[in-house]
């Protein structure tokens, strides 16, 4: 068990992935002691459930990069995620303490295979889309080659619902969360193909 004795953020139906950026929206009495360059705990919750049976759940430990009241009851803060840990123990649901999880695999074949099939889904996805960060997101994507690194980071841009992004989230086998990642994509490229059918069909004049 870790040493450290960590704030606790409580992110309702939010995820926030290790090495991607969150913003959330706090009470000002929940985050008054929340300072720039702080590290918290950033704990994804659905329902008060999770938050009493907190032990050997996953949170990440997160950096404040930024905080910025937007009034006098509420604050912005933004977080950078740094790892995935395992609650140990949570004093007055304000603080707790972790253990670390989670070591990499290694550079097997079908690891590489997989690898490569995510990426190529991901790149087909950000084509479809068109968007303005296109050259930015597939530089990203050929620069990661960390199996763990790379599904996060995708499945913090592409995967939207939280039922999924928590599911995804609390898998800490990066083989496996990557084999659950890739159908996700698969589904998402089917819908958006669709969608270009349909819309092109819209255009055609009638006969």
């Amino acid at each position: 068990m870790e040493s450290s004795d960590l704030n606790i953020l409580y992110l309702f139906h939010k995820v926030l992935f290790p090495n991607c950026s969150i913003q959330i929206q706090s009470y000002n009495n929940k985050s008054s002691n929340i300072k720039v360059g702080d590290r918290i705990l950033a704990f994804p919750v659905r329902n008060i459930i999770d938050i009493i049976f907190y032990k050997n759940r996953i949170a990440t430990i997160a950096k404040v990069s930024e905080v910025k009241n937007i009034d006098e009851n509420y604050t912005n803060i933004q977080l950078k995620g740094i790892s995935r840990v395992r609650l140990k123990k949570v004093h007055k649901l304000k603080s707790g303490y972790y253990e670390r999880i989670e070591k990499g695999r290694g550079n097997s074949k079908s690891l590489r295979i997989l690898i490569e099939d995510i990426r190529k889904k991901s790149q087909e996805l950000i084509f479809l889309i068109n968007i303005n960060e296109s050259d930015k997101l597939i530089y990203l994507l050929n620069f990661l080659t960390d199996i763990s690194q790379l599904t996060d980071f995708i499945s913090n841009y592409f995967v939207l619902k939280f039922p999924n992004r928590f599911d995804i989230y609390n898998e800490l086998d990066s083989y496996k969360r990557a084999l659950k990642l890739i159908p996700l994509l698969t589904d998402l490229i089917n819908n958006l193909k669709d969608k270009e059918k349909s819309i092109e069909y819209e255009k055609k004049p009638s006969q």
